[in-house]
């Protein structure tokens, strides 16, 4: 089974390198910053394993920084197939020169609510709701081209599920989640799109690329656990 991951490239910077400033008029925590998400699944169609691949990018806000985000979602092709029944008494029912690839695409409104949001750990909630289209293009397998009676369903993903982040280091951090979806509504092609879904992954901070700038740049020292120092100069 092919391994899942969630790749985050967050634009807030760690605890550890905020710099608080003197006016505190202005709650920093308040403040609105982007957030960018590269989101891949394993997930399941019909008791099916499948690769669900996605991009996501919005807003956090609030002390512990809460996410609403929009993505957008597609399985690849040839990854739910309708295809043969290979039972005996079946086999007299059975066509060899074409079956059905299902792909399946959908734009998602994210919601992550975060429980915990601290230096080492976030342990968050997302509730997604989306819409999307699927295709069922039978294929023939003699000479390999579409058949040209394609059917189309759209359909309306609700999606819940947990999240945690360990926090490992400044530059990176470990990653998993797990969730279930739901087709509340859904037309024409008889499939179901209800199943599970997980990822483990890695999260990769903003302090790596811009560590490794100023070391490119300045020569100053960096480390994943400290904020990067410049080198002494050399006294005459």
């Amino acid at each position: 089974m092919v391994a899942a991951y969630l790749l985050t490239l967050s634009l807030l910077t760690t605890q550890s390198d905020t710099v608080v400033s003197a006016d505190t008029t202005r709650p920093l925590h308040f403040r609105i910053k982007p957030a960018f998400n590269l989101d891949f699944r394993d997930s399941f169609l019909e008791k099916q394993h499948v690769n669900v691949w996605g991009i996501n990018a919005g807003i956090e806000f609030g002390p512990k920084r809460h996410q609403l985000t929009i993505g957008y979602y597609w399985i690849n092709y040839a990854t739910y197939l309708r295809l043969i029944d290979w039972r005996r008494d079946a086999a007299q029912r059975i066509n060899l020169t074409y079956y059905t690839r299902t792909d399946l695409w959908f734009v998602s409104t994210q919601y992550w609510w975060n429980l915990i949001n601290n230096k080492r750990w976030m342990v968050s909630f997302p509730v997604e709701l989306g819409g999307g289209v699927a295709y069922a293009i039978p294929l023939n397998l003699t000479k390999d081209y579409p058949i040209d009676r394609s059917r189309r369903s759209f359909f309306v993903p609700l999606q819940a599920g947990a999240y945690t982040q360990w926090k490992a280091t400044r530059w990176v951090g470990l990653t998993a989640q797990i969730g279930y979806r739901v087709s509340v509504f859904q037309t024409d092609i008889d499939q179901n799109f209800n199943g599970s879904y997980y990822s483990i992954g890695i999260s990769i901070y903003p302090a790596l690329p811009l560590d490794i700038w100023r070391w490119v740049r300045k020569g100053d020292r960096i480390s994943p656990l400290h904020p990067p120092k410049a080198r002494p100069t050399d006294k005459k």
